[in-house]
């Protein structure tokens, strides 16, 4: 699995605001109504929240402009609506009450939708299946769920890492941090025992602190993960999902996959929720065979 994981990059450390926006002609191929009645926050405008630590869903480059996998779908999926995108850099932790009170009308992260979430907001289709990683010094003796009871294990603030380190280990001392980076870094301080991660981050935090550090144990995450909408934009929602359908369908959500993660095979429990993906997938691997 490290290999599958090695070409990951972690994000910047920051968690400044940063804005950029998509402008888009109205009545553009998704035939919508371009906002009309939609509700959103700014009328015809897609307020997406981001972090600055999802790479390769979303993360700033060099002049902080969020880029990566969501980026790229959700222009798209706005364009085909007639509607303009705009991008606002915070924290899940943060994000989260401020997409319910509606000052943004999508999370662009990739989020478990967990039975709690629900309460308080919608999802997407599901866009991704990762695993839990959890990463220890190289000289801990750690490699089971057991080996944890009393140590100091780390994971961001309301991420599915946090959940996991919950459900799993239960015995641990769980120390909620804000970023993956700042856990990063609080392990390598020796303020941490171990760190729980994502799958798509877990290969560069190991390429860019050699002989550092090293994965103990990985678990399937229990869920998929969508992106969260403000729970009072149904019509919003559903077209969203609308124009999500169509690009899974025509093949461009797989493209988008494959650029965004070259190493990983396209997650087969997704094939419940994208038979059509399935195809394509299937399809590839005669043309390779």
């Amino acid at each position: 699995m490290n290999r599958h994981l090695s070409r990951r990059v972690v994000s910047a450390l920051a968690v400044a605001t940063a804005v950029v926006t998509t402008s888009t002609a109205c009545g553009s191929d998704g035939g919508d109504d371009a906002g009309k009645g939609y509700g959103l926050a700014d009328s015809g405008t897609i307020t997406a929240a981001v972090t600055a630590g999802d790479y390769p869903f979303v993360s700033p480059d060099a002049n902080g402009k969020p880029v990566g996998m969501l980026v790229d779908l959700n222009n798209l999926i706005a364009k085909r609506m007639g509607l303009k995108i705009v991008y606002k850099t915070t924290t899940v932790q943060a994000g989260l009450p401020a997409l319910t009170s509606g000052q943004f009308d999508l999370m662009s992260v990739g989020l478990v939708a967990t039975p709690e979430r629900k309460k308080s907001v919608a999802f997407t289709k599901p866009i991704f299946w990762g695993q839990n990683v959890v990463v220890v010094p190289k000289n801990s003796k750690a490699r089971k769920i057991g080996d944890f009871a009393g140590l100091r294990v780390g994971a961001g603030a309301n991420s599915q890492q946090e959940d996991f380190a919950k459900k799993s280990l239960t015995k641990s001392k769980l120390v909620t941090e804000p970023t993956d980076s700042t856990g990063v870094n609080q392990l390598l301080a020796g303020n941490l025992d171990a760190l729980v991660l994502g799958s798509t981050h877990t290969g560069k935090v190991l390429e860019e602190h050699p002989g550092r550090m090293k994965v103990a144990l990985t678990s399937p995450q229990d869920q998929p993960g969508a992106m969260a909408v403000n729970k009072k934009l149904t019509k919003f929602l559903t077209a969203y999902n609308k124009q999500l359908t169509a690009l899974a369908n025509d093949g461009t959500f797989l493209k988008l996959y494959q650029k965004y993660f070259p190493d990983l095979p396209y997650p087969k429990k997704m094939y419940r929720y994208w038979p059509s993906i399935e195809a394509q997938v299937k399809k590839q691997g005669a043309a390779d065979s």
